[in-house]
């Protein structure tokens, strides 16, 4: 892959030399705020538009009192009213990629009585230009840093290991650099590959018109961090159409043909201006001022299996990625491609087709017309629908209840269903964990239930069920956090890989038992591909549906409920239109470091210098911040008034009145007066001294390196570890913590668990000590549970068998731990609530499947 390297040129598609200087990026006066008058008048219309969403009549009404208010001191107003707002929101240049759109009708032939009405019907789609979509993308500096120019292949430095990341890491783009290159008139140039995603998503349910179907873009180029960070790295390119007609013509093979036809030709109409750039490059200019000359070419398509099968012209039931039968999909069999396809449809009838190969044979995938384009190869892997919302909440959790009710009947089964539902709804509450008053029964299950619920099922169904089943779900659950990570290695697939044989091997007793009958599921049989298309595509994280659902929220169904409902889809891209560029006023105005220094900015960077604050919210965040540090826990600012103020109350709070020792023993262990002998024989000339003040918080912060969860494009994230004796308003809260007790020890080898009972600082000798009074917890083994794959822990005692407590500095304390209990068979009672967990149970589980970081901090072999 030598042709395909970015290499810098002029405006003209002239190469410069080695070195060479980008040409400045067009520039204006660090004062000017075209088309806005000011700061406040962008910051108002940003504010407004963007952040409060209020409509056009409150608006006014808000517009009329401030302006009213100027009046009386001959201010001038900042717009009369909202229609001037738009109208300058309107003018703006930047991020302008104009709606078009194109009608289309049925042109077949029609019966001569009771025509359908959908022959009738024409179908309006509306799409932006995706050429001059990506020129906006390629061209923001924002983006710079974080962008690849040219396919490459990296190494682990240690063991010369092969790791896979961003998309440009993979094989695909490597392969089709080598493709491109054969063509001399394309060296030098940057392979930008097209990643496109749509889905069907509702937006209302109680009105006629209540489903939309997006189209998304991004370009493989950008790293994952970026498209996952919702820095708009996705953009909403298109509303396909949705073909409706009555129920008696719904199910016709005339109708479903024409849906096909329908969708792939629309996507061939919206991606047509690209087909040029695909073999003739293209100059652009780059975020980092350079233009490159650009060669286009499609990339991977994220869909569910619905869409997929739509995509890759397949009969449902079928792999979309391989040639095996629908009766035996786990059987090994070759993958699909374009010329096999085709040389199959050229020598078969529809009905072989269909029924042989599950090729769907009168519909062409509009994949056809583009060069180096195979719809096969081309499907991206799904975690949410694939493994999290398929395998795991479709399939495993409901083959459970079928094999209670099948080996206890109908009236036991409910009752253990019924005791599994109360012990997920006692799970200890944790920063971010979708809480389960009622266990898992919902009236409709979205992604974020099926996540939520994985991390807390695995436990709450031992005791049971036979281990098999256990080890079962840990296999699944292990294979879908390790394809999560946002670096993969050589290590990893190699794991990967020993999960998916412990899954198929272990799953079989659902067959025994004769709870299912066959294992060819398509969902279920696409983690056998994952190993190759992280090859092909790098980590999995940087192409789910997850991302493109999380885009509707932003792009479909905020905006559907900003309309006025008559005729929304038009209101809906207007809308979408002002918040581009809005946004891209904003990236232009922070680029010329015009929004730093005063108004709200200033006051908001202001007060993120404090320290963090005590978040009533229980949820962790995103934190774009440099990847400074691999962790770091601080103490909350605000002072619980209400709560102990000296050592001597919060021994009596806490009910430890030894407390005061404990506290000299951690000063004196701060201090280096005595290593590692009895304090009780240190000369009492060493013991330190401190004031009996001190300062309670009910939480504290930790920040930490967790890439592969939902974290901001340093990939830090945030999460509050909570200490209180009543978290909003209701039951206490006591979380549990890890402890660094040995850096030079990997996983648990190295850490510990405490719970916090308070978080409190003081001052000794004119130095202020953060620190944590903890309940420290005991390692039962010295290895994970077999069947599990958990460490087991119990609170732990002193040789006088009281409570082991200590006091720690927060320095000391990692990031927040999720224990769960070991409910073995004993039924949970009704009454237990989720803040008596652990205090009501001996020994726990610590649990490794409630985030992404945790799996990796607790997952020692890889």
């Amino acid at each position: 892959m030598y042709g395909q390297t970015g290499r810098p040129c002029d405006s003209s598609g002239n190469f410069l030399p080695a070195g060479h200087p980008a040409e400045p990026l067009a520039d204006m006066r660090p004062d000017d705020w075209s088309p806005y008058s000011s700061r406040l008048e962008f910051e108002l219309a940003d504010f407004l538009f963007t952040r409060s969403q209020i409509s056009a009549a409150n608006i006014n009404e808000l517009l009329n009192l401030w302006n009213t208010s100027l009046l009386s001191t001959g201010g001038q107003p900042i717009f009369r009213d909202s229609s001037e707002m738009y109208k300058t929101i309107d003018s703006t240049p930047l991020g302008d990629v104009q709606w078009e759109n194109f009608s289309t009708s049925y042109t077949g032939e029609r019966p001569t009585e009771n025509v359908p009405p959908w022959m009738n019907d024409t179908y309006d789609i509306w799409f932006r230009n995706p050429k001059e979509v990506i020129r906006n993308m390629l061209s923001r500096p924002d983006f710079s840093d974080d962008i690849d120019y040219r396919p490459f292949r990296e190494y682990e430095s240690a063991t010369d290991s092969r790791r896979w990341e961003d998309f440009m890491s993979g094989d695909w783009a490597w392969k089709q650099a080598d493709i491109i290159s054969r063509d001399t008139a394309t060296h030098g140039s940057t392979f930008v590959p097209i990643i496109l995603g749509s889905d069907k998503t509702t937006v209302s349910v109680a009105t006629g018109q209540n489903d939309y179907y997006p189209l998304y873009l991004s370009i493989g180029n950008i790293r994952n961090k970026v498209r996952r960070a919702h820095r708009n790295g996705v953009v909403l390119i298109a509303f396909l159409a949705i073909p409706h007609t009555d129920k008696e013509h719904a199910s016709t093979d005339a109708f479903r043909r024409f849906r096909r036809q329908l969708f792939h030709a629309s996507l061939g109409y919206i991606l047509h201006d690209l087909m040029p750039g695909m073999t003739e490059p293209t100059v652009m200019q780059f975020g980092d001022g350079h233009y490159r000359r650009v060669i286009f070419g499609l990339g991977p398509y994220i869909a569910d299996y619905e869409e997929q099968v739509l995509l890759a012209c397949i009969v449902r039931g079928w792999c979309v990625k391989c040639l095996a039968m629908r009766q035996a999909l786990d059987t090994d069999a070759l993958y699909r491609s374009r010329e096999h396809a085709e040389a199959l449809i050229e020598e078969f009838d529809l009905k072989n087709l269909r029924d042989e190969y599950g090729i769907v044979g009168d519909i062409i995938p509009f994949t056809s017309g583009f060069p180096r384009a195979d719809i096969y190869e081309l499907i991206a892997p799904d975690i949410l629908h694939q493994i999290i919302k398929g395998t795991f909440k479709d399939h495993l959790v409901e083959w459970v209840e079928s094999y209670l009710k099948a080996m206890h009947g109908t009236a036991k089964a409910n009752a253990i269903l019924d005791d599994i539902d109360r012990r997920i709804a006692a799970v200890a509450p944790f920063t971010g964990l979708r809480r389960f008053p009622e266990g898992r029964h919902f009236k409709q299950w979205t992604g974020n239930d099926s996540k939520a619920l994985m991390k807390v099922y695995l436990p709450a169904i031992e005791g049971h069920v036979p281990a098999e089943i256990v080890r079962t779900f840990r296999a699944l659950l292990e294979f879908t956090y390790l394809v999560r990570h946002n670096v993969i290695t050589g290590e990893t697939l190699v794991a990967i890989e020993d999960a998916i044989n412990r899954f198929h091997m272990h799953r079989e007793i659902f067959r025994q038992s004769g709870t299912v009958q066959t294992f060819s599921l398509p969902r279920q049989h696409a983690m056998k591909h994952y190993p190759d298309l992280i090859r092909l595509f790098g980590a999995p994280n940087g192409l789910c549906t997850s991302i493109t659902e999380s885009k509707h929220i932003d792009a479909v169904k905020d905006p559907y409920r900003r309309t006025n409902r008559n005729k929304p889809l038009g209101q809906m891209l207007i809308i979408n239109q002002r918040l581009d560029k809005l946004a891209a006023s904003r990236r232009d105005f922070s680029r010329r470091g015009m929004l730093e220094g005063s108004c709200l900015t200033a006051t908001m960077q202001l007060l993120s210098t404090r320290g963090p604050n005590c978040c009533n919210e229980d949820t962790d965040e995103a934190v774009d911040c440099p990847t400074s540090i691999e962790a770091h826990v601080e103490l909350a600012r605000t002072p619980q008034t209400k709560r102990a103020r000296t050592v001597m109350e919060l021994a009596e709070e806490l009910g430890l009145h030894h407390l005061p020792t404990i506290l000299e023993d951690f000063l004196l262990q701060q201090l280096n007066a005595y290593d590692n002998c009895d304090p009780d024989h240190a000369p009492l000339s060493a013991w330190p001294t401190y004031g009996n003040k001190i300062t309670v918080v009910n939480a504290a912060a930790a920040l930490f390196y967790a890439p592969s969860d939902a974290s901001g494009i340093g990939g830090m994230r945030r999460e509050y570890i909570r200490s209180c004796h009543s978290w909003q308003n209701g039951a206490p809260r006591y979380d549990c913590a890890f402890v660094n007790t040995d850096s030079g020890l990997k996983g648990m080898y190295g850490l510990d668990i405490v719970r916090i009972l308070a978080f409190f600082s003081f001052v000794s000798q004119s130095k202020r000590y953060p620190c944590a009074v903890v309940r420290w917890f005991d390692r039962v083994g010295d290895e994970p549970d077999t069947d599990t794959g958990m460490w087991i822990v119990r609170p732990a005692f002193t040789a006088q068998r009281r409570p082991s407590v200590g006091v720690i500095h927060v320095d000391a304390l990692y990031r927040a731990a999720h224990l769960i209990p070991l409910y073995a068979t004993r039924p949970v009672s009704r009454n237990l609530k989720p803040h008596h967990s652990y205090d009501s149970f001996t020994a726990f589980y610590v649990n490794k499947f409630i985030d992404h970081h945790a799996f990796s901090l607790l997952s020692d072999s890889y």
